[in-house]
């Protein structure tokens, strides 16, 4: 029991993290959160009556921002424990589903 807690908690905390999954996993992050705001943009600039969501528009410029930045940390830095990049990345995809629930459950401006 005592072997299998030491292995867990070596796998824990490892920082070895191969270039090639680094570059790929910081990918695979960028594509799926600038799509989703695109998707957002994409909508705000197709539809009609939703002008005054505006302010949410400038917010998802500054939420895709702010994104980049912490996967570029992700990506530049190595010694970044595993569940530590697993939780932060866990973050950054659990706050784009809710961001996106919300952006999409957003209703059309009154005339």
């Amino acid at each position: 029991m005592a072997k299998n807690l030491t292995e867990a908690k070596q796998k824990l905390l490892s920082t070895e993290y191969p270039r090639w999954r680094n570059v790929f996993s910081c990918a695979i992050l960028v594509l799926l959160i600038t799509g989703m705001v695109l998707g957002w943009w994409y909508a705000y600039y197709t539809a009609s009556d939703i002008e005054c969501h505006k302010g949410i528009l400038y917010f998802s410029a500054v939420w895709l921002v702010v994104q980049w930045v912490v996967i570029g940390y992700l990506y530049r830095y190595q010694d970044i424990p595993a569940f530590a990049r697993g939780a932060i990345t866990l973050l950054i995809l659990l706050g784009n589903v809710w961001f996106g629930f919300f952006i999409f459950s957003l209703q059309p401006c009154a005339s």
